[in-house]
C-alpha cells in the first residue's frame, strides 16, 4: 500500500510551492522521493532500478516547476504513487513497464507450448481473436462443418488451457 501522508502537510507544501518558496521543493523531494521510488520498484521489479529513481525524480522535478498545473485539493489527497502518475513521462514509462511485463508473461505461455499449432492458437487467443474460422484454419479442418470446427476449437483451446495451468502458465 503507497505511503499516505499527512494532507496538511502536503497541502502546505503545495501552496509554498505554488508561492515560490525555494526551499519547498527541496522539502517536498526529501519527503517523497525514497517512498516513491520504493513504490515504483516493489510495482515493477523488472524495470532497471535507475529507470525508478529516473521517473519518480522527472515526475518531482515537473511538480515543483509547475504546481500550478496540479489541482489543490488533490494535492492534499495524493499517495506516493498518484504524483508520479501525474507527470505524463513517468505515466509512459510506467506503461511501457506494464506492457513489457505483458508481453514476458506471453513470451513465457508460448514457451511452455512444444506444438507449434498450439503456439499459433495461443498466439491468436492472445492478439483477440474469437472466430472459429481462424483457429479451423490452423487446426486444417475448415472444410468441416462448422459445429464440428466449434467444437475441435474448443476442445484445442481448452487442452491449451489445462497445459498451462499444469506447466504453470497463466491461461
Amino acid at each position: 500500500m503507497p505511503p499516505r501522508f499527512e494532507s496538511s502537510q502536503l497541502l502546505a507544501l503545495h501552496r509554498r510551492l505554488c508561492n515560490g518558496d525555494r526551499t519547498a521543493s527541496e522539502e517536498v523531494a526529501e519527503l517523497l522521493l525514497d517512498p516513491l521510488v520504493e513504490r515504483i520498484s516493489r510495482q515493477f521489479p523488472r524495470a532497471d532500478e535507475h529507470w525508478h529513481c529516473q521517473a519518480v525524480a522527472d515526475a518531482l522535478l515537473d511538480y515543483c516547476a509547475r504546481p500550478q498545473q496540479f489541482d489543490e485539493g488533490q494535492a492534499a489527497q495524493m499517495s506516493a504513487t498518484s504524483i508520479v502518475e501525474l507527470d505524463p513521462v513517468a505515466g509512459n514509462l510506467l506503461q511501457q513497464e506494464e506492457s513489457a511485463q505483458l508481453h514476458q508473461q506471453e513470451e513465457d505461455c508460448m514457451n511452455l507450448l512444444q506444438d507449434p499449432q498450439d503456439q499459433q492458437i495461443l498466439a491468436l487467443r492472445l492478439r483477440g481473436e474469437r472466430r472459429t474460422v481462424a483457429f479451423a484454419a490452423i487446426l486444417g479442418i475448415s472444410h468441416l462443418p462448422i459445429e464440428f470446427q466449434r467444437r475441435e476449437v474448443k476442445r484445442a483451446k481448452d487442452r491449451i488451457d489445462k497445459l498451462l495451468r499444469r506447466k504453470g502458465g497463466h491461461s
